[in-house]
């Protein structure tokens, strides 16, 4: 730890170091020898901060906004404008050729939509042109089966077959059958028997007098056939006859 005292020495050497550095930045009218040190009566802290502040003052001297400003040559101007009259230039050649392919675009869809539209109706005028002639050619078709079928001609005895509306005349062979059936007993009976008819009934369909009095008769004689009275009980020439 040193004592605070500077020794002759030191002293010495510090004016000798004085020397040499004075006469490194020394000019022709400056003394030969270096000027003595002021003497500072202030304290350490005093000085540095004075120092400090000499250095901060230089650099904001030296940045400064207003020296960081410069102004434009003619020529420099010349060419900024002529830098930006470039860059409008491509900008609007660019927006020029997307308007003319979107245009281009469109005008593809269009004739793609058109030819599609008129694709469809071809193809619709076309079916039912195929449509009739599937018909026709079925029908032809049918036409030429039919043709080679052969119809058999309907016998008959005249020779002749019968017009439509006439009536066809029996023969012999089929009167004689009709007439065996008419006398046989179970055709003229048949499965069904009248029994009677309930008094107080009648028929009120929109007939003649004549069709009326037939079709009683017709009753009356079915049940004298019977020999049934109208409630439907036997009669008493029946009952006389059976006691006999």
């Amino acid at each position: 730890m040193s004592s605070g005292f500077i020794s002759a020495t030191e002293l010495a050497e510090q004016r000798k170091r004085r020397q040499e550095e004075w006469e490194r930045v020394r000019t022709a009218d400056q003394p030969a020898e270096a000027p003595e040190e002021q003497y500072d009566p202030r304290c350490l802290f005093d000085r540095l901060q004075e120092q400090k502040n000499k250095k901060d003052a230089e650099y904001e001297e030296a940045h400064k906004l207003k020296n960081m400003i410069k102004g434009l040559d003619d020529d420099e101007v010349e060419f900024l404008d002529l830098v930006d009259r470039q860059k409008m230039d491509e900008e609007r050649k660019k927006h020029l050729e997307e308007e003319k392919e979107m245009r281009e675009f469109k005008e593809k869809v269009a004739s793609l939509q058109e030819k599609s539209l008129d694709a469809r109706l071809k193809q619709e005028l076309k079916q039912p042109q195929l449509t009739n002639r599937v018909t026709v050619s079925n029908k032809n078709s049918q036409l030429k089966l039919l043709a080679g079928v052969v119809k058999k001609p309907v016998k008959s005895s005249s020779g002749s077959p019968p017009k439509v509306g006439e009536k066809r005349k029996l023969s012999d062979s089929e009167k004689t059958e009709d007439n065996s059936q008419k006398n046989d007993p179970e055709f003229k009976s048949g499965a069904l028997k009248c029994v009677g008819i309930l008094p107080g009934l009648g028929s009120y369909d929109n007939s003649s007098d004549s069709e009326d009095s037939s079709d009683s008769d017709d009753d009356e004689v079915h049940c004298k056939k019977s020999k049934r009275d109208f409630i439907g009980r036997e009669t008493m020439n029946r009952k006389l006859k059976d006691e006999d």
